[in-house]
Order: C-alpha cells, then sequence, then structure tokens
C-alpha cells in the first residue's frame, strides 16, 4: 500500500475531475464545488500533468471524456461515492441534508460573475482598470469614497473591493477601515491599487485591513491572478464558516434533545 500510495495524485485534482467527468463541464463542475473556473482548469492540468495524459477533448460547448479516461473515471467515481457515504454515515447526516448547497456569498462564473468595487477618483485608471477585469468581472466604479460608502449601505454588494489610496475627502486606508467596521461588509476582501510603492504605504495598506497592496506598475496577467486567490480564498472561507454553523446548529439540536430527555427523567422520578 505504502509504495502504491506514491502514485496517487493530490486528492483536491481528483475531485475536480470526477465532477467535470460526470458533469461533461468545467463551468458546472465549479458551480458544483463552489469553486471558480480557473481553478478547475489548474487541478485538472495538474492531474494530467500527473498522469501523463490529455483526459478530456475540450471546445468551445462541452468538455468530453477521452477513450482512455473513462476508466478511470469510473474507478474513481465508485470510489468518491463510497467515501462519501461513510463520511454521511458518520456525521449521521441524511440524503436531503447532504445534497443541501452551501449558502455562501457565491463567486460565480458566466451566468453570475464575481462583482469587484472599483473606488478610485481617477476616470483614467478606472477605465485602464475595466479593460483588465470586465472579460472575467462584473465592474461597478465610484470616484469617491463617499459614493461607494453609499452605494454599500443602500444593499450594494460585492465580493472583492479595489482602492485608490490618495482621494479627496476620505484616503483609501479610512474608506478600508470603514468598510471593515461594516458588519455587513466586513468580511470582503479589500485590494489597494496605487502608484505608492514604499514599504510605509504597503504597511499603512495592511494595518487599515487589507489583504493585499498591488502597484499599479504590476502586469495585467499578474494582477488577475493575485485577484483570483483573494476570490478563492474568500470563497472558501465562506464554505467553512457555513459548515460550521451547521456543526454548530446539530450541536444545538443534540443539546436541546439532551435537555429534553433529562427533564422528562426528572418528571418521570418525581
Amino acid at each position: 500500500m505504502s509504495s502504491l500510495k506514491r502514485n496517487l495524485p493530490p486528492l483536491t485534482s481528483i475531485i475536480v475531475f470526477e465532477a467535470a467527468a460526470r458533469l461533461g463541464s468545467f463551468s458546472d463542475a465549479a458551480r458544483e464545488l463552489n469553486v471558480t473556473r480557473e481553478a478547475v482548469s489548474r487541478q485538472i492540468r495538474a492531474l494530467e500533468t500527473h498522469l501523463g495524459l490529455s483526459l478530456f477533448e475540450r471546445n468551445a460547448n462541452a468538455t468530453t471524456l477521452r477513450e482512455w479516461s473513462r476508466p478511470y473515471y469510473e474507478a474513481i467515481s465508485a470510489s468518491l461515492e463510497s467515501m462519501a457515504r461513510a463520511s454521511q454515515m458518520i456525521c449521521g447526516m441524511d440524503d436531503a441534508e447532504a445534497e443541501q448547497p452551501a449558502d455562501t456569498q457565491a463567486l460565480a462564473d458566466e451566468g453570475e460573475r464575481a462583482r469587484i468595487l472599483v473606488v478610485d477618483d481617477m476616470p483614467a485608471n478606472i477605465r485602464r482598470l475595466h479593460d483588465v477585469l470586465r472579460g472575467r468581472y462584473d465592474v461597478v466604479a465610484h470616484t469617491s469614497a463617499g459614493e461607494a460608502l453609499n452605494w454599500l449601505a443602500s444593499g450594494g454588494r460585492a465580493d472583492l473591493a479595489m482602492l485608490d489610496v490618495h482621494m479627496p475627502e476620505m484616503a483609501g486606508y479610512a474608506l478600508c477601515r470603514r468598510i471593515k467596521l461594516d458588519p455587513q461588509h466586513s468580511r470582503m476582501p479589500v485590494v489597494f491599487l496605487t502608484s505608492l510603492d514604499a514599504p510605509q504605504d504597503e504597511t499603512a495598506g495592511f494595518e487599515a485591513g487589507a489583504c493585499d497592496y498591488i502597484a499599479r506598475s504590476t502586469a495585467p496577467a499578474v494582477l488577475l491572478a493575485r485577484i483570483g486567490v483573494q476570490l478563492e480564498l474568500r470563497q472558501t472561507s465562506a464554505a467553512l464558516e457555513h459548515l460550521l454553523a451547521r456543526r454548530a446548529d446539530r450541536l444545538d439540536q443534540a443539546e436541546a434533545l439532551l435537555a429534553e430527555i433529562g427533564q422528562k427523567i426528572a418528571d418521570y422520578g418525581s
């Protein structure tokens, strides 16, 4: 067994491959697993590199298993189902509960893309950033901190905020602190995109609550990659929070049941 384990690919890649093969679509697999399509593609590439084989026929409309991939998929699918059912039995979870989707602030692709809030007092900067982001994300832009705060207060929601530092009325650092103080938006990742690149400026950004600090000179591909990392981290965190909340609910229910049983025993004894 120990020698076999050395040939195993990462479990994450296996799970992503099974979903993509079963659903016939990287996008559908991303929605089911609650990750981005780029994350699915990356895991599939990692598995293909590990195996030294191309697993899928890809085109614009569909993803189809290659002939030699189907036996591999069938073996993996059966194994994952057995693992899932064993875990389900241990957790005491019924089928309906196991199929319930996570209630997270979804970061989706295609039909419902992630939304990025951009705040910069220079329209030219907003246009350049919009040109980079528009192919992947929905962009909501404001030219002042006050406008952005009013939009958030009126029910506006974003998956990530990108702020300039130097702005009239309210600097980006102060805006970030205001966002982090609002319970409705405190967990939204905030990234500073600025021409200021001194160490003390970067330190001030992180102290204000930002998760990343990016110079405007950063290449678009690197900028997109760093945004993608923060969105994936937020999505993973939301999924874990949901899981912990469900576990807490189950514990509360168990304690209530025990209290009820204890009361019945006490009433019976009296």
